[in-house]
């Protein structure tokens, strides 16, 4: 798979700079390669690790790691396998499947101790699906990072949160058709994010269209709907993450961000993990839609303040 992507046509601040690097790695005990991107500074004061959402890439963040790097952070992001230039569903790559949340762990620390090997304080800044998985990682290796700020973590599915067992219970039955897409599913097509409900993932005008933006030109990055497995992994993960005692072994300091018009996630789940987590704290953006870090600016420049004052802390 070709290193090197066609840039888009869009303003300079959603482009790589000239610390940008793609990187690679194959992971022994998943046997997936893996992808990620370093960018890196000449006087660090410490590393962060960005965990995407579903179906997102490392270029998406651009705007968001040149944020952090001209703030002396470090920054490494990783694509999860199944989505942006990592390891596809063979025969459809366009499938966003999953292989449990556990090969997801796996990865990310291989990254973290094999290939990153830093000294420096980490940091975790998780998106949707990358929350869910980050708090996982945390429950597993609670003395890896020093704070996590989330936006809007996956910890429950808007639609689909009130009935888990119920959920569950009609996954197990229809695992025969494990690599099939959900209902509705399909490859990916350009008109998904403009034929949905308006606003549904941000209001600002040109953040919106950076996640079509890369894909229009980089067909390597496209990917479609999720399938049943991957539905199946994540709602059981789901579960994990609303267990009082689970919540309770992430110890280190957690910004929640909550969307207040999210139409993705669960914000009631959200809210009642903050009643068990030890050391947290709900943000509540008023007006935002689901992708806090490509919100318009008075909502994105909240969140990535108190990001920021909660790594300084």
């Amino acid at each position: 798979m070709a290193h090197i992507l066609t840039y888009p046509n869009i303003d300079s601040r959603f482009l790589p700079k000239e610390n940008w690097k793609i990187n690679s790695f194959l992971n022994p005990e998943t046997n997936r390669e893996i992808f990620y991107r370093t960018a890196f500074v000449d006087k660090p004061e410490a590393i962060i690790f960005i965990l995407p959402g579903l179906s997102e890439y490392a270029e998406k963040y651009i705007e968001t790691i040149t944020y952090f790097n001209d703030l002396n952070y470090n920054v490494v992001i990783i694509d999860w396998a199944y989505q942006g230039l990592s390891n596809r569903f063979d025969p459809n790559r366009h499938k966003r499947h999953s292989d449990g949340i556990s090969a997801d762990i796996s990865d990310l620390r291989f990254l973290i101790t094999q290939k990153i090997k830093s000294n420096l304080p980490h940091y975790m800044l998780a998106h949707s699906m990358g929350g869910n998985i980050g708090m996982r990682y945390v429950i597993e290796h609670p003395q890896t990072f020093e704070a996590i700020s989330a936006s809007a973590p996956m910890l429950g599915i808007k639609g689909i949160c009130e009935c888990l067992k119920i959920t569950n219970f009609l996954l197990r039955i229809l695992s025969p058709l494990k690599n099939f897409y959900v209902p509705g599913g399909h490859d990916w097509s350009e008109r998904d994010r403009k034929d949905i409900i308006n606003n549904m993932f941000s209001h600002d005008k040109e953040r919106k269209e950076v996640h079509n933006a890369w894909m229009v030109v980089n067909p390597q990055l496209q990917v479609g709907n999720p399938t049943y497995q991957w539905l199946k992994e994540n709602m059981n993960s789901i579960c994990t993450l609303k267990n009082k005692t689970e919540l309770e072994k992430i110890t280190v300091p957690v910004l929640l961000g909550l969307a207040a018009n999210d139409k993705v996630v669960d914000n009631k789940s959200i809210i009642n993990a903050d009643r068990h987590l030890p050391n947290s704290q709900i943000l509540e953006l008023e007006g935002s839609a689901h992708e806090i870090l490509m919100e318009c600016d008075p909502i994105r420049n909240n969140f990535l303040s108190k990001t920021i004052a909660l790594f300084k802390q």
